[in-house]
């Protein structure tokens, strides 16, 4: 199986961004590497998320998520687009779901599992966790609530899960810049170490990018597209 993976492309009307991210060329970027991954054959596109940025309006940032959903739904190949902290500023989960492909928690095809946590939770001591807020964001404070840790248990330790994969905004990294990382993540990569079953995990949110091996897991932080006058994408054969 082959799939097209790129993360943080943060498209918006705003030419320069923190110093060193060109939103707005993002929407080239992202065009581009969808030919790259219609040329090579990709069964499946994903974004990591964090795929739009702020504009000045709501309506502005509509207009930016359906202009580049239009653009990616022109290649005819089949997407998915997890939410990073920068997608909940600007829609809840429905809003965005409903104007682009947000993916289910888990996709199997044959042997191969595909797994979708969603760690845009904040650890507040609210019972699920609290979803991001655009008046009250704090992206330094994502948590894994404690039902998907359990739905993540459960679906590893599935007869039908043989080989699986993770696919997230936030790290489980240890080694990566530490505002960067899920609050739990020791408790995940617990998990995910005692089930056996996960073949890679893949992540976005930390633009350097970065490559770890832990418990003989490969762990692959995505460089972020939107940084520099460069692009950032991968094609993976699984």
């Amino acid at each position: 199986m082959k799939l097209g993976v790129f993360s943080d492309s943060h498209y918006s009307d705003k030419a320069v961004a923190c110093g060193t991210r060109r939103p707005s060329m993002s929407y080239g970027k992202i065009k581009e590497a969808m030919g790259a991954f219609a040329d090579a054959g990709c069964d499946l596109v994903i974004c990591l998320g964090d795929l739009v940025d702020c504009c000045d309006t709501i309506e502005e940032d509509r207009a930016r998520l359906d202009e580049v959903n239009e653009m990616i739904s022109s290649f005819g190949l089949s997407f998915y687009c997890l939410m990073g902290n920068h997608d909940y500023q600007n829609f809840d989960r429905a809003e965005f779901a409903s104007r682009t492909s947000y993916p289910p928690f888990f996709l199997r095809f044959g042997e191969i599992t595909l797994i979708f946590p969603d760690a845009n939770y904040m650890d507040n001591g609210t019972p699920g966790g609290v979803i991001y807020q655009k008046d009250a964001l704090d992206w330094t404070n994502a948590y894994l609530p404690a039902d998907q840790c359990a739905k993540l248990r459960d679906v590893l330790a599935e007869e039908d899960t043989v080989n699986a994969y993770v696919f997230l905004h936030q790290n489980l990294d240890p080694d990566v810049e530490r505002h960067h990382i899920i609050r739990n993540a020791a408790e995940i990569r617990e998990i995910i170490r005692q089930s056996g079953k996960v073949r890679g995990v893949y992540q976005g949110h930390y633009h350097p990018g970065h490559e770890n091996l832990i418990d003989g897991i490969p762990y692959i932080t995505l460089s972020a597209m939107c940084e520099g006058e460069g692009n950032s994408y991968r094609i993976v054969e699984i």
